[in-house]
């Protein structure tokens, strides 16, 4: 009681002597220190990523003219096959978002090449083309259709939007 109602000996001679150093709250600050930088670590890693994955799929909506990736049905990738039976030489799809017509054609014995403006895309059509096993006749780059020449395909391919015409 004469020590001032219950308060520890140590921490009564630390403040008479004017320096209060609290011993058992510098483990909890640190402990609160490092679960900040670790929450602001793992914010910060998730908007970069989602930046990442984002960004690929909203920079062709930025453009002058917009060209969405829209997916050929398995009734178009079966018309095409269709039409490239009596056909020979090599295949080129101009705007071949994943790959799937591609990859079909090379199913069927074509040298097939890809062209895409997304790079997510063309990554992800190479790694189809190689679960397929036709990586090596099924090939996809990352350029601009009006920066490409044609002329060494037998076949061309586009599935275009009205607004790309």
């Amino acid at each position: 009681m004469a020590r001032g109602g219950g308060t520890s000996p140590e921490i009564l001679e630390e403040t008479q002597l004017g320096c209060v150093l609290p011993t058992s709250l510098g483990t909890n600050s640190l402990k609160k220190s490092s679960w900040g930088v670790l929450i602001t670590g793992i914010v910060g890693g998730t908007l970069v990523a989602v930046y990442a994955v984002a960004t690929p799929f909203l920079t062709p909506a930025l453009r002058k003219i917009c060209l969405p990736f829209v997916p050929a049905t398995t009734k178009q990738i079966a018309n095409v096959v269709k039409m490239l039976h009596c056909r020979r030489g090599s295949l080129v799809d101009i705007g071949s978002g994943d790959g799937r017509i591609v990859i079909a054609a090379a199913k069927e014995g074509f040298t097939a090449v890809g062209y895409e403006l997304n790079p997510w895309l063309v990554w992800y059509s190479r790694y189809r083309a190689w679960r397929e096993g036709v990586q090596d006749s099924a090939k996809f780059y990352i350029s601009d259709l009006w920066k490409v020449t044609f002329s060494q395909y037998s076949n061309v391919v586009i599935f275009g939007v009205p607004q790309m015409v």
